[in-house]
């Protein structure tokens, strides 16, 4: 039990608001170039990050909202966010 909590601790480790902010930043601008930033079509909410800071990245699991013509839906994605917040590589 002691060995979850502190899994648990580490990844919800708080290091300020802004990396949360700018995480949800990385993948909404990411999820927006998949599309060609046609927000017409399609729009995305990030919801909410967990995530785990590594040595030149974070390791992340977004909740994210997807409302399009014919879906309205919230799912988990995981990616990886590189430290500079521009570069972004999904994971599922």
């Amino acid at each position: 039990m002691p060995v979850l909590m502190l899994l648990l601790a580490s990844c919800m480790r708080n290091t300020g608001v802004d990396v949360n902010d700018q995480l949800k930043k990385a993948m909404l601008t990411h999820l927006y170039e998949g599309v060609n930033n046609d927000s017409s079509s399609i729009k995305y909410e990030v919801k909410d990050v967990i995530f785990f800071e590594n040595k030149d990245s974070y390791d992340c699991e977004f909740t994210v909202h997807l409302i399009s013509h014919k879906l309205d839906t919230t799912g988990i994605m995981q990616a990886i966010v590189m430290k500079d917040f521009k570069k972004v590589i999904r994971k599922s």
